[in-house]
């Protein structure tokens, strides 16, 4: 019987000391993830987020042609649906998204909120006929992740003045007028963003409204001409992103100069 009573409390030894291990162990995994692993995690989950931009897909659609001839008028109709959309920009903080999550969602919000400036200023046959020509300079009545921003500021600083920065951008941007590269009748997404960036300036470079390119002679945007340093900084000289996006080359010789830019408005 004592044997008996020997082999139960040695069992019982044997069974608690593998109790306090594996608690033990427990502990130790649980214990080594560190700040630095936890932080990537969530860094992570951060990058992994996307932004609805549903609403906008359905507006662009609804109200821009094929073409780009934007309709004003019905766009004043669906002020609130659009407004919405801003809105819901605003309560994002853009740096927690990815790189192209962000570059969709400046692009965006550049969009829609020159749309939202013409639309509570319409009838107008001219942006720059808006609050006194100041249209891009102008605060934009939202706060984006709480800061004030002009149009400028969203192009200049945002896209441009960042590592988002891409000399493309400056053909997915668009200012409401008719010499400005055409408004696509869709909203970029992250998922988009790359493959819209080339094919809007590949079709604004081989677009005679917008570019008359030949090997002796190239009429080219006056987009060319005002922002002449992002396009050295992104290809290393205008001739370069010209021939990298368009299928008539141009070359040392070519004689360029720059197309009279049209403010009119871009509406139907």
């Amino acid at each position: 019987m004592k044997k008996v009573q020997n082999i139960v409390a040695l069992l019982c030894i044997v069974a608690i000391s593998a109790s306090c291990t594996y608690g033990t162990t427990k502990n130790q995994v649980k214990s080594t993830e560190s700040p630095q692993t936890t932080a990537s995690k969530e860094k992570l989950n951060e990058d992994m987020a996307s932004v609805n931009h549903s609403a906008f897909d359905k507006l662009l659609k609804k109200n821009v042609s094929d073409n780009g001839k934007v309709d004003y008028a019905s766009f004043v109709k669906d002020k609130s649906a659009l407004e919405d959309y801003i809105t819901s920009l605003t309560k994002i903080n853009p740096v927690k998204l990815s790189k192209n999550e962000q570059t969709a969602y400046w692009i965006n919000a550049y969009n829609a909120s020159v749309i939202d400036k013409v639309v509570r200023n319409y009838p107008t046959n001219s942006i720059l006929k808006i609050e006194g020509g100041k249209a891009f300079d102008s605060t934009l009545p939202y706060k984006f992740n709480e800061e004030s921003l002009s149009l400028n500021d969203i192009e200049k600083k945002k896209l441009m003045g960042s590592d988002l920065f891409d000399g493309r951008i400056h053909f997915a941007v668009n200012c409401a007028a008719v010499s400005c590269p055409t408004l696509q009748n869709q909203a970029y997404t992250a998922s988009n963003v790359q493959s819209l960036l080339t094919s809007n300036t590949k079709a604004a470079l081989t677009n005679p409204a917008f570019n008359k390119i030949g090997t002796d002679k190239a009429s080219i945007s006056r987009l060319f001409d005002w922002y002449k340093a992002d396009f050295i900084k992104a290809e290393g000289s205008i001739i370069n992103f010209v021939n990298k996006y368009s299928s008539n080359k141009i070359t040392n010789n070519t004689k360029i100069d720059y197309l009279e830019y049209n403010w009119s408005l871009n509406g139907k």
